[in-house]
Order: structure tokens, then C-alpha cells, then sequence
């Protein structure tokens, strides 16, 4: 729905003053102000004050005094919070806002005997906080996943015109952190993470998700005698960093790349020693900021070490290995495998004792399926509803237009069915789910194949939510919209998997902002409780970021509308928005292209640069791309010269980027033609080539190095290092050797 806003010319207004001006409506300069925060408030109330006066002691270059009783004076006064947590706010309990929601923001002039006053507050203490960042959000302040950018000049406040009372479209906003790879979110130290965690918050987010895998180090458990031994990060990989290495700059002297709370630590107790620390350091400070937290794991799957208790154990096909799971001697019903799994579950729950939902993830590559007919049998005793049989679903999981489609598609069917029939035996112990206190923690069941979404109320364990997940893009995800309005959202609460960027699309520059608003609309459509997010890289994110930001609390807000909101303020010229504009729709149309025509094109796996290695011409549509990145390029760099100084490293950062990316392409471009002369035997052209493929990668990283300003840029330029730069560099010195024979 579309948010309440009274007053409505004054979003226009303030909007419009401070795009022009960094300012707000003006009237008579104020010398002080006074924040007043209910005595017996929460710590998050109290937190929100002293938000607050940050912000407007930087938006007013006034004095801000944070207090609990309304002092004398005609000073201007903000009261903070609701009628029934300050008592200041006692008189407007009659005329407060009732249709108000826990999540419900309000941001209201009122005469306070006599007084200019401004109510700031909200349905509930973490509400208050998002309504204090609203409220700067007015007044001109931008929020990046990387910092605040505020009006370049104090502005003049308008205390009498606010009449702002804003409802969320889209409840649930979650946000997913750790995951896996060195250029994602799993080589973030906590310093990072809380960082980051405070921008979500101005964001509004208000769930974090920890999606955590088998083998990463932030668990112990035992049982039946054996101990989880597997502590590895990034799928067991090592990037060295010393020596000849591009970029290595940005590593100040370090030998390996790795997270900087686990840096040096070598043992398995050491290493989960740091990693419980760190996910617990996660937990508390997104708690400390009024967020839900849940752990996202994979029931079923386990460290190798364990297939000593799984009898005939399969290995669970993922990159290197590294986990088993359940196999034609488990059955949904197995009691060793039950207690296996609770044994996992009650690990995380001792460890991390305030959690307050848990993530139960259906494999990515679904294998348990030797047990299908009796899996359905036990879902449906009776047969399903509509008559659907098992042979109708699994055919249609393997003709529809997806990835997992196919017998991809047929398997994945036959392993949820199978996983999700364990799930309702699992949980037929109705204390599995509850923390150490006694209290319980939600259930969300994640990747239910959407085969199954109709039938969604029925196969999940009751009381269950989901966040489901149709296509790794968002853009496959829109072209297989049908399938979000098969999932009964008045009966199951439902959140979708948004992609903003994704792994296979690669570790090229990415954009998906049409595509996520897309998406949004449609789950605004069908009643969906909101979402999560999916990405590795924050890189350029910034526009997608906003959107969200503003559209879960405004259904009236596009993907324009919030970029210029964000740019112009930013930049200070619409010219340079405008140009923006332009870069990051080519950079869309390129991520697009390479999802159509080459998904995978840079996974950051082993392998990833010299798999192109091949004797054959490079795809017409590798050009077509490149294009597109160079005319972003072009855009951004046009951006930055014509922009205010405070925006020029943003701008330069995308600028560097797009560099990066034209000097690998044109890098797989070479590669190609090094592999078609070595076909023809002249060894000298493909030394030549491989020499310019060698120097466009080395410039991509240079590139890269300069601009580098947090985890996952550095963690880029170890990947490319190990798993392109090397790799190249040994097969031209090959070359060089054969000439020399």
C-alpha cells in the first residue's frame, strides 16, 4: 500500500530544497536544540536520541542537548519515541497516529504549550530509530552502504510542516551476511560487519540472515564419538598474496588472504574459537539495532569426517567436495539421522543462544531422492489436494524454463520431496526449536523448488516460513514471475530470494535495479511478507540499495526517482545524476547479456579464466558487452569530473571498475586468439597474444588495487591472482619454454 502522508506537498518540497540546496524549508535560524527520550526508555529509544542529536548537530551546526524532561525555554524541542514511552508525549496520546504498526514511522509538528515541537517516533523502540534516520533522510542525508553523505552546508529547519506517518509495503527486509567466497561477505572481519549492519539499520532493514555452510568454522559438535574437525573458509581455498602478485599493495605485507578474525589462526580449536566470536559479534550488534537475527545451514549436510556414521554416506556435489549427506540407507524416518541432525541444530542453538529464527536450507543439488514414493505418501496419506501425483510435479520441474530445469529440474524435486518429508519427522519433536532459555526460535524453510509452491502449507513443518528462491538472477527470477503467484502468501508467511548480484553472472560489474523492482511490485501483488537479499559484492549496489530503502516504505517510488534522490544530493547537478543514470543502465543491459548468452562467464572458481583457453573465436556477444561497459565507463568517468568534490571517490571507484572489466574481456578476447594460433602451430603469435592477455589482466587488477576500499575488492584481486593471473602466466611461460626447444 501506499504510505500515509499528511501534509503531501511536503515531500515535494523538502525534497526539491534539497536536491537545489542542501537545505530544507527555511525559516528563523535556531542557536539550540533540545532531543527529549522518555526516562524509563529502551536502550534502543535512548540510542535513537543520541542518533539523533548526531545528526542534527551536523545538520543545523546547532547545539543539541539530549535530555529526559522537557527543559524551560523556547528553545526547539524533539520529542522521542511514542505517548506510552516518553511521558512528554502523554498529551497527543489522544491524537497519535492509531493505525500505527509496530512498524510504523511518525514524524509530526505539534504545539507543546506553547513551544515549537517536533515529534519523532514510532510503533515500536526499533521504529522510533527508523524514523530518526527518515527524518535525516528529509533533511538531505544519504545512506550508502558505505557512510552517510550529508547536505554540504547546514540547512535551516522547518519544525511547523511535518505531517509524516510512513507504513512499510514489504514487512519483512532481510538481509544476508558470511555466505561463502574471499570477495563476499565471509572475508569480513566484525569491525566490517558492524559497519555495515549501521547502514542497514538507516535502511530500515530489520532481519539479518547468517547463512553459514558445513565446513566454515563458527560450530562445534559431536556425536556418536566423532568431532567436527572441518574448519576452512572460501571452499577450502588459500590465497597467497606475497611475491609476484598484482595489486599486492592493498595486503600491507600479508602472505595469505584472509578474514581478519581469523588471520594466523591455524587450528581447528582456534579457528572456531575466532569464527563463534565473530558470528556472535553479528548477532549482538544487529540485535543492539532492534534486527532479528537467524542461522541459515544445511541440515543435511556434513564435514567429511562424518560419512563414518552415515553408512554408505553420499558426497554432496559442491565445489571440492567437502561435505556428505543421507543416502538410500536413510529413510525420512531414520532415528540415527534424526538424532544427527538435532544433534547439529541444538549446536547452534548453545552457541548462539539469542537467536531468534533459524534457516533450514533444501540442498542446492538435491540427491536424497531413493525414498521419493514414500516421502509423498507420508506428505499426503490421503493424496494431495487438486489430485496432483508425484509424477505430475516431477515432470513439470523438469519442462520448465530455469536453470534447474531439465533432469537438474527432475532430481531437485525428488530430493525435496524426500528432504522436506525428513523435515516433518524431524520436527514431530516439538522442543528441537527452542534456545537454551526455553524460548522458541521461528523456522524458515529456504530453496522449496517451486514445483512445490502451491502446495507449500502442506509440505512444510507447521508453523514454518519460507524464503524461497526461483533463479539464480533476478532477471530469470522476473522472466518466471508466473511462479510467485502459485505460492499461497495468505497461508504461509513468504519472503523471495532478490539476487542483486550473482556469482555465475561472475565477478564482473553488475546491475539489477529494473529487475528488483520488477520483483517487488510483484510481490507487493500477491501478498508477500518481503525479502531477502542475495550478493557477494557490494561494489555497485548504491542504486539498487536506495531503491529498497525507499519502495519498502513507498509503493509510489521507482527506480528513477530514488536514484536522482540519491545522485543529485550526492553530485549536486542533475547533468551528473543524468549520467549516472546512463552508466548503470548499460551496466544492466551488459549483466544481462552475459546471463542470457554466458552465465558463468567469471565464476571465481578454479579454472575461471583459462576454461576461455580454447581454439575458438570469441562469441560475437563478448563485444557487444564490452561496448556496454565501455560507454558505463565513459559515463562514470564523465560523472566525476563534473561532480562535488565529496562524490568524486564514489564516482572514480565505478569509473576504475568499468576499466577493470573492458581489460578482462579484453583479456578472454586475446586468450582466444592465443588458443586458435597454438591450434595452428605458431607458437610465436600465441606467445604475443598471451603476452597481451597477461598485460589487460595485470591493468585489470592495477586498476582494481587503486580503488580497493574494502574486504571484497582485495578478496577480488586474491581470486584473480590464484585463479586467472597465475594460471596465465604459467601456460605463457610454457609457451616460451616449447619456442626454446
Amino acid at each position: 500500500m501506499k504510505p500515509t502522508l499528511y501534509c503531501s506537498g511536503l515531500w515535494t518540497m523538502v525534497i526539491s530544497l534539497v536536491l537545489a540546496h542542501g537545505k530544507v524549508a527555511l525559516t528563523a535560524s535556531v542557536q539550540a536544540v533540545d532531543v527529549v527520550v522518555g526516562t524509563t526508555a529502551s536502550e534502543l529509544e535512548r540510542f535513537a536520541a543520541e542518533e539523533l542529536k548526531t545528526q542534527l548537530q551536523r545538520l543545523l551546526d546547532v547545539q543539541v542537548n539530549v535530555r529526559t524532561e522537557v527543559p524551560s525555554g523556547q528553545t526547539p524541542i524533539v520529542l522521542v519515541g511514542s505517548p506510552q514511552t516518553n511521558p512528554s508525549l502523554h498529551f497527543l496520546a489522544k491524537d497519535w497516529p492509531h493505525e500505527l504498526s509496530d512498524q510504523g514511522i511518525a514524524i509530526l509538528s505539534v504545539d507543546f504549550e506553547g513551544r515549537t515541537a517536533l515529534v519523532v517516533g514510532g510503533g515500536s523502540p526499533v521504529a522510533t530509530l527508523w524514523a530518526v534516520y527518515e527524518l535525516g533522510y528529509q533533511c538531505g542525508i544519504r545512506y550508502l552502504s558505505r557512510g552517510d553523505f550529508y547536505p554540504e552546508t547546514p540547512i535551516d529547519m522547518d519544525w511547523e510542516s511535518w505531517e509524516m506517518v510512513l507504513e512499510p509495503t514489504l514487512r519483512s527486509r532481510t538481509w544476508r551476511t558470511v555466505n561463502c567466497f574471499a570477495i563476499g561477505p565471509e572475508s569480513w572481519g566484525l569491525e566490517d560487519q558492524k559497519k555495515l549492519l549501521g547502514q542497514l539499520a538507516k535502511m530500515k532493514y530489520n532481519q539479518v540472515m547468517i547463512n553459514i555452510w558445513p565446513w566454515q568454522p563458527f560450530v562445534h559438535y559431536e556425536f556418536d564419538g566423532l568431532k567436527k574437525q572441518t574448519a576452512k573458509s572460501w571452499f577450502g581455498e588459500r590465497f597467497r598474496v606475497d611475491g609476484d602478485t598484482p595489486g599486492k599493495k592493498v595486503f600491507a605485507g600479508a602472505k595469505y588472504f584472509e578474514n581478519p578474525d581469523l588471520a594466523r589462526k591455524t587450528s581447528y580449536e582456534d579457528l572456531t574459537a575466532a569464527g563463534v566470536k565473530l558470528v556472535s559479534g553479528i548477532i549482538d550488534e544487529a540485535q543492539r539495532l532492534g534486527m532479528k537475527v537467524g542461522i541459515g545451514i544445511y541440515p543435511c549436510e556434513f564435514p567429511r569426517e562424518f560419512a563414518k556414521v552415515i553408512p554408505r554416506a553420499k558426497t554432496i556435489r559442491q565445489l571440492n567436495r567437502l561435505t556428505v549427506g543421507p543416502g538410500a540407507q536413510q529413510g525420512p524416518d531414520n532415528l540415527m539421522f534424526r538424532e544427527l541432525v538435532s544433534t547439529k541444530i541444538h549446536a547452534y542453538l548453545e552457541t548462539y543462544p539469542t537467536l531468534d529464527a533459524i534457516y533450514l536450507s533444501l540442498p542446492e543439488f538435491p540427491e536424497w531422492d531413493e525414498h521419493v514414493e514414500a516421502s509423498w505418501q507420508r506428505l499426503f496419506p490421503t493424496g494431495a489436494p487438486g489430485g496432483a501425483t508425484i509424477d505430475d510435479l516431477i515432470a513439470i520441474a523438469g519442462e520448465r524454463d530455469l536453470i534447474v530445469g531439465g533432469e537438474r529440474g527432475r532430481q531437485a524435486l525428488r530430493g525435496n520431496i524426500v528432504s522436506l518429508a525428513f523435515f516433518h519427522s524431524l520436527f514431530s519433536d516439538t522442543d528441537l526449536l527452542r534456545r537454551p532459555d526455553g524460548q522458541p526460535v521461528q523456522l524458515h524453510v529456504t530453496q522449496l523448488d517451486s514445483a512445490l509452491f502451491s502446495l507449500m502449507d502442506r509440505v512444510i513443518p507447521a508453523g514454518a516460513k519460507t524464503l524461497n528462491f526461483v533463479d539464480y538472477t533476478a532477471r530469470r527470477v522476473v522472466a518466471n514471475g508466473h511462479l510467485l503467484a502459485d505460492v499461497p502468501a495468505d497461508k504461509v508467511s513468504s519472503q523471495l530470494i532478490l539476487t542483486l548480484a550473482d556469482d555465475n553472472v561472475g565477478v564482473l560489474q553488475q546491475s539489477t535495479l529494473n529487475s528488483i523492482h520488477n520483483l517487488v511490485q510483484v510481490l507487493r501483488q500477491h501478498g508477500w511478507d518481503g525479502y531477502s537479499t542475495r550478493y557477494w559484492m557490494l561494489s555497485e549496489l548504491d542504486p539498487t540499495l536506495q531503491y529498497l530503502s525507499r519502495a519498502t516504505f513507498d509503493d509510489s517510488a521507482s527506480p528513477r526517482s530514488a536514484f536522482d534522490e540519491l545522485f543529485v544530493a550526492l553530485t549536486g547537478k542533475t547533468s551528473s545524476a543524468e549520467r549516472l543514470w546512463i552508466a548503470f543502465q548499460h551496466l544492466e543491459k551488459a549483466t544481462n547479456m552475459i546471463d542470457e548468452h554466458g552465465l558463468g562467464l567469471s565464476f571465481p572458481v578454479q579454472g575461471m579464466l583459462m576454461r576461455h583457453y580454447r581454439p575458438q573465436p570469441a562469441p560475437e556477444w563478448w563485444s557487444e558487452v564490452k561496448d556496454l561497459y565501455t560507454q558505463a565507463m565513459i559515463e562514470f568517468f564523465r560523472s566525476a569530473s563534473n561532480t562535488h568534490p565529496r562524490a568524486s571517490d564514489l564516482l572514480n571507484y565505478y569509473a576504475q571498475r568499468a576499466v577493470y572489466v573492458t581489460e578482462y574481456i579484453s583479456c578472454l578476447e586475446s586468450l582466444r586468439e592465443a588458443a586458435i594460433d597454438k591450434q595452428a602451430g605458431d607458437l610465436e603469435a600465441t606467445a604475443e597474444k598471451l603476452e597481451a592477455a597477461t598485460e589487460s589482466l595485470y591493468n585489470a587488477i592495477d586498476r582494481l588495487s587503486n580503488v580497493a576500499h574494502d574486504q571484497s575488492d582485495r578478496g577480488l584481486i586474491a581470486v584473480l591472482t590464484e585463479f586467472a593471473y597465475r594460471p596465465l602466466i604459467d601456460e605463457y611461460e610454457s609457451v616460451l619454454e616449447e619456442i626454446d626447444l
